[in-house]
């Protein structure tokens, strides 16, 4: 087939049906294959594959590329034609293969090759969505999870608990918002909160109703369900019936919302449904008493309209319940109900083909209706409702602006009715949905929002540099991915907490090694990805521009100094220009002691005293201003680990005094710190005393830096570096208190650094000549600079401000430090 013969038609010949054995490869002589050559045009363009099956047959279809792999599959139920789209495939022939799963007749196909047009979602403004990122520290492994969130136990402006579910494994995870991104809070880290009753099971599903609180854990156990449900978020449950009479075997879901008119609840506000697929048919069961109890499953449809499978049921304010399906003749569609679960209508999304994997709907808080889902061709697709399915926009893809080609588990909620959210894996690799863990496709979770009912989308790579799973990601169910490329199973979750804050649930297949290198790890980690930056799903919470938030730091004692460390946080709607680290100390202001780039995350100091306690705080800044703690919120810091030991045998020794950066008006009067070390360089018997000052770049002249302290004898000294008017530079020491008398010259290892350091060297005979072991104490210091001979001054800067004497130190004698590195 090509541009000049679009067409290719079919009529295949009957296979022995295989059941769920399924094929071998392209070549297998048990299916019905039939070799499809692809001249591709010079213009993007698709090739829709259609099996037609007989009324009562059931047979599946597989596409195989040149190469011998699988890049397309449609497996409908029975009665139900299979269609399946390759999308730009290369030059080459491949090969259709039917599939005989229990069929009595052959099939008939036909190829159909027609230019793809150009249906990528108009891109919206704004500021840009980022997401933070939570991990089971527990490491629970969690393929298909499902997440939600409970407005009524908020915390502070945490938006909810988040209740997770991880096989027969139910978690709990609070936040705490003083900083961005949250951290969990003490004894709610994914704490499990497991129902009893929860010891086996076929399939998990949760469902929390944010706006009662309640929540809903179900381990399927065949066309039963074990499920209990809790109030106050795990801490007690309740067992329930766990499912409709006569429900379906697999694939459960549970939701809920308001009863359809005239319905209401005495017992419980809302309707709880569970549905589940029978393989001919699906069916919802409705409790009227909050999931205590349910009543008889209702078919909503079977397999000749519908393929059994199906995704998450969603309840609408009004009432109306939706349960969206993959395959219903060739399209996507939904199931819908507007009496509470009596009756069902299929209403089929026109542009759509059938795919592979669960679709999703969302509803409005006024009813408009989002429905996403991976198309036949693999891409991620949403289409808008505003009349409960009866017609719909055409749908648009959401991940064309990063190129992904094919798509999984896409998921939706919404909030204000204009305002909605969609998730989806994305890889940009054709055949990323095959069963080849050595597959270069690379997958990433995308998060798509709208904030105009759909007209525009803003899709974000929700995990950039960090790859959700590496190689395919089969859809072939249990039996049907024999090399392990099922690690996540069949979908994720997203909800919306009480902020309008979205919440993904998803498995993390690729942590560790897989991360930065090509190895798969196939694994499935519990992981939450939640808005960080940007607007939410509900207006009211939209911030104003403003400075940005606190971020999130840690600090640790290492190597001598505090390293401090932090995460980029939410940046007020404006981009961070710069952080600012400050210090605080017991006993002292707080100081700035470090601003960096907007790029940089981490600060080393090395001017800390470990006696003093310090802590820190990095506060980001944008151009409305720098970040600050919400009220009630302390986000300093400690460090962590062993606090180093005061080397006094190198500088700089001891710190005595600090002082705030830029309260003087020029660099070199603006005192930071003194300190007091003993080196053995000098030599035996010396001692070092060193004044900080922000800068010595340029040295003023007529100026004097002191540093008066009290000997081990009582008596008052003094050390000091001076300039005079002609700029030249001295360094002596004294006794009493003024250092602008004549004093005797200091140690000729005397000396000072452009970075402000003044070191002045001065023999122990000097200040009394205390022996190791003696104290000497109250250091302070005032720099003077002379206006004239008429003898006044200014004072621009002292340290500490109160001019009383601050600090002790306990001679060490640098005869016993040992000289060199």
């Amino acid at each position: 087939m090509s541009e000049s013969q679009p067409t290719a038609t079919w009529a295949g010949s009957y296979t022995p049906p295989l059941a769920a054995v399924g094929c071998s490869g392209p070549n297998d002589s048990n299916c019905d294959s039939f070799r499809l050559t692809i001249v591709p045009p010079s213009h993007p363009f698709t090739v829709q594959v259609t099996l037609h099956v007989n009324t009562g047959d059931d047979w599946d279809l597989k596409v195989y590329d040149p190469a011998g792999n699988v890049v397309a599959t449609s497996g409908n139920a029975g009665g139900q034609d299979e269609v399946t789209v390759l999308t730009d495939p290369a030059a080459g022939t491949y090969t259709v293969q039917a599939v005989n799963f229990s069929g009595l007749q052959a099939t008939f196909g036909v190829a159909t090759l027609a230019a793809r047009s150009n249906d990528a979602a108009s891109p919206g403004s704004g500021p840009t969505p980022t997401y933070s990122i939570f991990t089971d520290p527990n490491e629970h492994s969690s393929g298909e999870p499902s997440v939600g969130v409970n407005w009524r136990s908020e915390i502070a402006d945490n938006g909810g608990t988040l209740m997770y579910i991880s096989s027969t494994t139910t978690l709990r995870l609070r936040l705490n918002d003083c900083t961005s991104p949250a951290v969990p809070r003490p004894g709610n880290n994914w704490l499990d909160v497991s129902p009893p009753n929860a010891i086996t099971t076929l399939d998990p599903i949760l469902f929390t109703d944010p706006v009662t609180g309640r929540t809903f854990s179900s381990q399927l156990a065949g066309k039963a369900s074990l499920m209990s449900y809790t109030d106050d978020d795990g801490d007690n449950w309740v067992p329930s019936q766990g499912s409709g009479i006569n429900s379906g075997v697999d694939h459960q879901t549970i939701g809920g919302g308001p009863f359809a008119s005239p319905l209401f609840g005495p017992v419980y506000p809302h309707s709880v449904y569970y549905c589940s697929q029978d393989i001919a048919l699906a069916e919802c069961g409705l409790s009227l008493d909050g999931g205590l109890t349910f009543g008889p499953a209702v078919p909503i449809y079977n397999q000749t309209v519908c393929d059994g499978i199906h995704g998450h049921v969603k309840v609408a304010p009004d009432g109306t319940a939706y349960v969206p399906n993959r395959g219903c003749g060739g399209r996507q569609a939904v199931a819908v109900s507007s009496d509470n679960g009596t009756t069902w209508a299929v209403r089929p999304i026109p542009g759509s083909l059938a795919g592979t994997w669960d679709p999703a709907v969302a509803v409005g808080s006024g009813g408009t209706l989002y429905f996403t889902f991976a198309n036949g061709d693999g891409r991620a697709m949403v289409a808008v409702s505003h009349d409960h399915g009866v017609s719909w926009t055409q749908p648009v893809d959401l991940g064309a602006a990063f190129g992904v080609h094919d798509s999984a588990f896409p998921a939706a909620i919404a909030g204000d009715d204009d305002r909605a959210a969609i998730a989806f894996l994305g890889s940009t690799t054709p055949g990323s949905d095959g069963d080849d863990p050595a597959s270069p496709a690379v997958w990433y979770l995308y998060v798509s929002h709208t904030y105009d009912g759909g007209a525009t989308w803003t899709t974000v790579n929700a995990t950039p540099g960090d790859p959700v799973q590496r190689g395919t990601i089969c859809a072939g169910g249990t039996l049907g991915c024999p090399n392990g490329s099922r690690n996540l199973l069949d979908f994720m979750d997203i909800q919306v907490d009480r902020r309008g804050r979205t919440v993904v649930g998803f498995a993390d297949g690729c942590t560790g090694p897989c991360v930065s290198s090509p190895l798969n790890t196939q694994g499935a980690l519990s992981t939450i990805a939640r808005l960080k930056n940007g607007r939410g799903l509900f207006a009211a919470f939209d911030r104003p521009l403003g400075p940005p938030d606190e971020p999130l730091a840690t600090a640790l004692f290492e190597n001598g100094g505090v390293h401090v460390s932090w995460l980029e946080p939410a940046d007020g709607g404006r981009p961070i220009k710069k952080y600012r680290v400050y210090r605080i100390q017991t006993g002292q202001a707080e100081r700035l002691i470090g601003t960096v780039g907007a790029t940089t995350f981490n600060f080393v100091d090395h001017g800390f005293d470990p006696a003093r306690n310090p802590r820190y705080e990095v506060r980001a800044v944008n151009v409305y201003g720098e970040s600050q703690a919400k009220a009630g919120c302390d986000n300093r810091v400690t460090p962590v680990g062993p606090p180093p030991p005061v080397n006094v045998c190198a500088e700089p020794g001891a710190i005595m005094v600090t002082d705030p950066q830029g309260d003087a008006p020029v660099p070199a009067y603006d005192i930071l710190q003194i300190s007091v070390a003993e080196p053995a360089e000098p030599g035996p018997g010396k001692v070092t005393f060193i004044l900080k000052v922000a800068s010595l770049a340029t040295v003023p002249p007529s100026t004097t830096w002191p540093i008066n302290f009290k000997g081990a004898n009582g008596s008052d000294y003094w050390v000091a570096m001076k300039t005079n008017a002609t700029g030249a530079v001295s360094f002596s020491y004294g006794t009493g208190t003024n250092a602008s008398a004549p004093g005797a010259a200091a140690d000729p290892a005397s000396n000072f650094s452009a970075d402000g350091t003044i070191r002045v060297v001065v023999p122990r005979s000097g200040f009394g000549n205390p022996a190791p072991g003696a104290t000497i104490a109250a250091f302070l210091t005032r720099v003077r600079v002379e206006l004239g001979p008429t003898g006044s001054a200014l004072t621009p800067d002292n340290a500490p401000d109160g001019l009383t004497g601050n600090g002790s130190y306990r001679i060490v004698g640098s005869e016993n430090c040992v000289s060199g590195p």
